[in-house]
């Protein structure tokens, strides 16, 4: 408890005479009582002040993961233990790949037989229009050239048929005129029959020689036939061959060479397959940060989370605060933290990351707030309160609560230190009140000497004794003093 002192020259006399016995009726009849209180001052300072809302909760880390294999199989060495720091992508843990490794091996090989089987499929589809297929086509074309010579061989021979027919034909009539002619002679004994007969065996060879150009002609036209036909079968085959045939060994080369490519792609994916098996049994963290739990042993198989990686380079708290408060702040509002368990440098700041769109089942809105921990002197589990700050005010003359005064808040206060060594009373008005310190609005300048202490039954003129100013010593006085107890003089102002 502090002690204000006040210093009486009549109380001093009045212990002086009581000691000396002097009778009551020689004391002075108009007591003369100079009363100095102690007191300490200050100026205002200038800050930010806030008037703030404050919750709590427990913090939490920002990112706790558990880290698994994604492969079964024994767990062939383990590299970090509790308490460790890891970075991101460090190996944690292996698991014997011995079986692994087999599996690879019998992927690769069938991977390389597939390739042969492309390698050949790839040969197929060029020899299908190669050398081969050309041979056949100029084949069919010398083929059409040979039926078109002998069609038009054929048509020659018909020609030279006809001409035969014409002449044979001529050479009978020319026979059998002469024969008609001779046998009207003979008929009427103008001529002998051997005569006759001789014009008879005449028109009979010519008669025998138009028939066997007709028939020449008529076999003339059945080659012609038989090469147009030939035309049109080597036409045909060339056709066949070039548009059909051609496209057929084509497609059965590019349908094989397919197969091929889709069973080397399978190949491909299983070794691959393989391949991701055996990185996988190399388990790194997919963070940095700290080993919280470790859960697999070299020799025994991997199970469930081998280990738990926690980051507390940034750390995360959540309070659920009213209806007011989420409607006020917003997404990267930076807030004030409080940890009462950390006797120093307890004070951060943190950054709000989540406001929910909906209310809890009792009203309330549950607020994330982000905690960088870069020093690493927050631990997960610490008490934390957290300040949301419902008006700021900057550049603010701010005083501690206990130097403003009031009359039950109709007016407010404040004694200011005058010449050293009076204390004169001035109103003043105030603003945000945080309950330690108060923004003081008007009636006050950076100058003044505010008294902070002591201030509480002075009354305006009351001498004082400054005993500290700004929190530095001054000087007692060297006046005798007594500690004044008195009940405040009338007409003095407490604080309400």
């Amino acid at each position: 408890m502090k002690k204000y002192l006040r210093f009486t020259t009549a109380a001093l006399c009045i212990a002086m005479l009581s000691g000396c016995g002097g009778p009551k009726g020689d004391m002075p009849n108009e007591e003369q009582e100079t009363k100095v209180t102690s007191v300490e001052i200050a100026n205002p300072t200038v800050s930010t002040v806030k008037d703030e809302y404050t919750y709590s909760g427990t913090i939490e880390a920002a990112e706790t993961v558990d880290v698994s294999a994604k492969v079964q199989g024994t767990v062939a060495a383990t590299y970090f233990n509790v308490g460790d720091t890891v970075t991101k992508g460090a190996v944690l843990y292996k698991i014997d790949d011995k079986d692994y490794q087999t599996a690879l091996k019998s992927a690769q090989a069938s991977l390389n037989s597939a390739n042969a089987g492309v390698q050949s499929a790839k040969t197929g589809v060029a020899t299908a229009n190669g050398a081969a297929m050309k041979a056949q086509l100029e084949s069919a074309k010398n083929a059409i050239t040979n039926a078109q010579t002998n069609l038009t061989n054929a048509k020659k021979s018909v020609e030279d048929a006809e001409i035969a027919v014409t002449n044979a034909k001529t050479n009978y009539d020319k026979a059998k005129n002469d024969y008609d002619i001779n046998k009207q002679l003979y008929d009427v004994g103008g001529l002998p029959e051997d005569t006759l007969n001789t014009y008879k065996i005449a028109l009979d060879t010519a008669a025998n020689s138009l028939t066997t150009a007709n028939n020449a002609k008529d076999k003339a036209d059945l080659g012609v036939k038989s090469a147009e036909d030939a035309l049109s079968q080597a036409n045909t085959s060339y056709n066949i061959l070039a548009n059909e045939t051609t496209a057929e060994n084509a497609k059965k080369a590019n349908d094989a060479l397919n197969t091929a490519l889709a069973a080397q792609k399978s190949a491909t994916v299983a070794v691959e397959n393989a391949q991701q098996q055996i990185s996988y049994c190399t388990v790194t963290s997919p963070i940095s940060g700290t080993v919280l739990r470790k859960n697999v042993t070299a020799g025994a198989m991997a199970a469930g989370a081998g280990y738990q990686i926690v980051d507390l380079s940034s750390l995360k708290v959540q309070v659920n605060v009213s209806e007011q408060i989420a409607a006020s702040v917003h997404i990267g509002d930076e807030v004030t933290i409080n940890i009462p368990s950390m006797e120093e440098n307890n004070e951060f700041s943190g950054s709000i990351t989540e406001i929910p769109p909906g209310a809890n089942a009792d009203g309330t809105y549950t607020v994330k707030i982000n905690i960088p921990n870069t020093t690493g002197a927050i631990k997960a589990g610490m008490f934390a309160e957290v300040h949301f700050a419902k008006s700021t005010s900057s550049d603010a003359f701010v005083l501690p609560r206990d130097a403003v005064l009031d009359n039950n808040g109709e007016e407010y206060y404040i004694f200011v230190a005058e010449n050293g060594n009076t204390a004169v009373r001035r109103p003043v008005t105030v603003g945000i009140d945080t309950g330690d310190t108060i923004e003081v609005i008007s009636g006050v300048e950076a100058t003044d000497k505010v008294i902070v202490k002591g201030q509480t039954y002075l009354a305006d003129g009351d001498a004082i004794n400054i005993v500290s100013d700004n929190g530095v010593d001054v000087e007692p006085v060297t006046e005798a003093a007594t500690v004044n107890n008195e009940a405040p003089a009338e007409g003095k102002e407490a604080k309400k």
